[in-house]
């Protein structure tokens, strides 16, 4: 039978530092004498065959900023027991990028699904790389919390509420004025925290427009809170969303591994557009979520996701460009210094040419 691992336990950051001491101070081995002595080799013949033992799994720690559906296929290769097929454990740790990129760097995390914070970590030099991109897309929009603003130029002055300042979010903002030729620094960004958080601000109408997943334009219309939408930034802007970033150590060093999670990991996403009803049931599972909401959630992130797990070079370049002037930055890396796409890109190449399909 294929080992599973079941739900993954969810984990907060500084759990890690407890582990690892935890660890560090564990019981050791008992003495050769407490230790029950070997069967005797004849009798040990005499017996019908053992069973070939468990095969041991190397755990590995990923960290995860939410568990909306994009995040679905990471779960679906725990479920599956992709990632068991491979060799590997995966251990789930909630942690935002702000503190998941510090602990990639500091070896206390494998692997970080915040790619998009780990980007921003590499324009100033931090040894890391994304090594897969699961969507190009954000699956955000843009909605006004009152009557007067009802176009994108009406933002102009007024205030826009994000997750955090210089996340995902106010990135996907500036983007998305950008292309519309409005200056994104003629609004004022507002920290008003995760979904919840901002669906209480549009229903306060603290600002005047905030950007919504599309679970919570969902969960807003189902709550009866009103308002415009200005920008459906979720087609309209390309940018590196969620994905997986690991460090340049892990690659110099374990670089079969890295093979092994991204292989995984691509036999998930394709398992995720296979079956639309299994995936959701999995990510249910995980976010306890209303299946309504999370139905929506699937079917709009179907159409974020990249072919292969990678992203145009014009398309890295351009989020790096505007990631940097964001921080004052005028010296941008080259795309190649801060994605490593082959690992994904070769596992594609292997399923397509064996034919391997998704089952349930």
């Amino acid at each position: 039978m294929r080992p599973r691992s079941g739900r993954a336990r969810w984990a907060t950051a500084w759990w890690l530092v407890l582990a690892i001491a935890g660890a560090a101070c564990g019981p050791q081995a008992a003495p050769a004498a407490e230790r029950p002595p070997a069967p005797p080799v004849a009798a040990a013949a005499a017996s019908p065959a053992a069973p070939a033992p468990a095969r041991s799994l190397e755990p590995l720690k990923v960290a995860f900023a939410a568990d909306s559906a994009v995040y679905a296929p990471m779960f679906i290769a725990i479920e599956k027991g992709y990632f068991a097929d491979e060799g590997l454990a995966i251990e789930i740790v909630k942690a935002g990028g702000g503190v998941a990129t510090p602990a990639l760097m500091a070896g206390e995390l494998q692997y970080s699904t915040s790619a998009a914070s780990a980007l921003s970590a590499m324009l100033i030099g931090a040894p890391l790389k994304i090594i897969y991109t699961n969507a190009d897309r954000t699956d955000y929009e843009l909605w006004s919390t009152t009557p007067e603003v009802r176009t994108l130029a009406d933002v102009v002055g007024k205030t826009i509420g994000v997750q955090s300042r210089g996340d995902t979010m106010e990135i996907a903002v500036r983007m998305a004025l950008q292309q519309e030729g409005i200056d994104p620094d003629a609004v004022t960004y507002v920290s008003v925290g995760v979904g919840p958080q901002r669906l209480g601000a549009m229903e306060a109408r603290s600002v005047a427009a905030v950007v919504l997943s599309v679970a919570d334009a969902t969960q807003a219309r189902e709550a009866g809170i009103g308002g415009l939408r200005l920008s459906d930034i979720k087609h309209d802007v390309r940018m590196s969303w969620m994905g997986a970033a690991t460090s340049d150590r892990e690659l110099l060093e374990h670089r079969e591994r890295v093979q092994r999670f991204v292989r995984a990991t691509a036999k998930a996403r394709e398992y995720f557009r296979a079956f639309r009803e299994e995936s959701i049931d999995i990510l249910t599972q995980y976010n306890q979520k209303p299946r309504s909401t999370n139905e929506v959630d699937y079917d709009g992130t179907l159409g974020l996701m990249t072919d292969d797990g990678s992203m145009a070079p014009e398309v890295q370049q351009r989020d790096a460009v505007v990631r940097a002037g964001l921080n004052g930055l005028t010296d941008v890396p080259r795309a190649e210094q801060m994605y490593d796409y082959s690992l994904i890109q070769g596992a594609y190449q292997e399923l397509r040419a064996s034919g391997w399909k998704p089952s349930r």
